[in-house]
């Protein structure tokens, strides 16, 4: 049995002004290459705890008491500029709407490359664009100069959310956040999105925190299911 990749003990957010808990005594821990669906209706913290694995809280929202532990890394007890280095190295996040990930005005292949540039990985130019194409066909998208030379509105949305995927996966983190990425989706692509994920998360060992109100999502694609209700995790079960 191996250890978990992600523990969550005694997790507590709340309102910065006046201490009321957003969220409180949530515990969960996720394995190697397991994929845990975190449900609950809209207002339950589900998010909430998602970005507290990033060491992030939202405007007005504090991370009041708990512990985030990635391996032997403490989230909730680092500075700025040691929490901005594990984001996208250590942990990922991919959000539901992929142009909030996407800039605009830079071409995909720009973006990917700068993730990885900013976090040291690969060591190497050379390595980077290896490891680019190796995403990109990880994310079942074309790794042509053609393609990698788009900008995000020439992409439809699944292949936006695909490149955000990409991105999330590009150095090789131990846990990765996922906020209801195909809530915009059809079908169909849902689908493939969904498999993309289960498929990287195995292969890699990815522990992936799955946030979502979509009980089907949850059928499809979680290994284990959180509910949660008025902050709290009220049950856990495969």
């Amino acid at each position: 049995m191996s250890s978990p990749t992600l523990v969550i003990s005694g997790l507590r957010v709340e309102v910065a002004a006046t201490g009321q808990d957003i969220v409180d005594q949530v515990d969960l821990t996720i394995d190697p290459g397991e994929v845990l669906g975190l449900v609950g209706e809209s207002g339950s913290g589900k998010t909430t705890v998602g970005l507290s694995v990033l060491g992030h809280a939202r405007r007005g929202v504090r991370i009041a008491g708990g512990v985030v532990l990635i391996g032997d890394t403490a989230m909730l007890e680092l500075g700025d500029s040691e929490l901005r280095q594990a984001r996208g190295k250590l942990v990922s996040y991919v959000p539901q709407d992929p142009s909030v990930a996407l800039n605009p005005a830079i071409r995909i292949d720009r973006q990917l490359l700068e993730v990885m540039e900013f976090h040291g990985f690969g060591g190497s130019d050379e390595a980077r664009q290896e490891r680019m194409l190796e995403v990109m066909k990880e994310v079942l998208l074309p790794a042509t100069p053609a393609f990698l030379r788009r900008y995000p509105h020439q992409l439809s949305g699944g292949q936006q959310q695909r490149v955000g995927l990409a991105m999330a996966f590009a150095c090789r983190p131990s846990v990765i956040v996922l906020d209801e990425p195909t809530t915009g989706l059809d079908v169909s692509t849902q689908s493939h999105v969904l498999q993309t994920v289960r498929e990287l998360s195995r292969q890699h060992g990815v522990a992936a925190l799955y946030v979502t109100h979509d009980l089907a999502v949850v059928a499809n694609l979680a290994d284990r299911v959180a509910v949660m209700y008025a902050g709290r995790v009220v049950e856990q079960g495969a």
